[in-house]
This record gives structure tokens, C-alpha cells and sequence, in this order.
């Protein structure tokens, strides 16, 4: 399959494979998302409605994504925020007010890890630990 692209504005930065939905999770270097439908042969971008107003960083880090456990994650400038459900709602986000831009991050276990634009600066979010009934 091959991505179909109609302007600049749709140069895509990444991409996660989403098996369960059968399509493809994409974000360009504006912080918009999109979805491409595998079930369809186009490869046409469905990008989720964009902001009227786009906030450009000057720092050198563009936006990533991740899926786990049926969560969309995916860095905005300084912060990461979490979709799920069918129509990827966006359910939390989280941002420090230090280090700069989100260069990168992964999850592991219960933890989500940070890399900031700032020199060795990076951050660890840990799940609440699940209550015993």
C-alpha cells in the first residue's frame, strides 16, 4: 500500500499499525492526526479535524505515537495525550512545565518514559496501582 499524499500539510512524521481497527494511525509534522482504512484501497488520509490556529515549536522534535493496550499516546510539544475508545477520544493528558518539547517516549509495564528536547532531561509517569476489592 502506498500513502497517497495531496499537500505538504499531510507530510506524515509516524505511524503504528492498529490490527484490531485494521488501519493505520498517522501524524504529521502539524500534530494532526489521521487514519488509513487497510480495508480500503485508496490509502486516503481521514485526519481528525485540525485546530484553526497551529502552535509551531522551534525545537527540533516532532510528534510520536504509540499504542498500548487499546490507548492511542502520542506527543504534542510538552505534553502526551491518551485516546481511546472507537472514536479515539481523548481521555487525559500529561505535561511538565520543565525540559522543553517531548522528543520521544515509550511505555513499559505501567510506566510511560519521556525524552525532552532539553539536554538529559526526561520524565516517568507511573499508573495508579489498581485497587483489591
Amino acid at each position: 500500500m502506498r500513502f497517497q499524499r495531496n499537500s505538504d500539510a499531510e507530510a506524515v512524521k509516524d505511524a503504528i499499525g492498529m490490527e484490531e481497527n485494521r488501519s493505520i494511525c498517522v501524524v504529521n509534522e502539524f500534530k494532526d492526526l489521521g487514519f488509513i482504512d487497510l480495508r480500503r484501497e485508496n490509502g486516503s488520509v481521514s485526519w481528525r479535524s485540525r485546530p484553526p490556529m497551529v502552535e509551531m515549536s522551534i525545537e527540533p522534535c516532532y510528534p510520536k505515537l504509540a499504542l498500548h493496550e487499546g490507548q492511542l499516546f502520542i506527543s504534542k510539544n510538552d505534553c502526551i495525550s491518551v485516546y481511546c475508545g472507537s472514536d479515539w477520544v481523548l481521555t487525559s493528558r500529561l505535561r511538565k512545565t520543565f525540559g522543553g518539547s517531548i522528543c520521544d517516549f515509550s511505555i513499559g509495564g505501567d510506566r510511560l518514559f519521556t525524552l525532552h528536547s532539553k539536554e538529559n532531561v526526561f520524565d516517568i509517569w507511573e499508573a495508579p496501582p489498581s485497587h483489591i476489592v
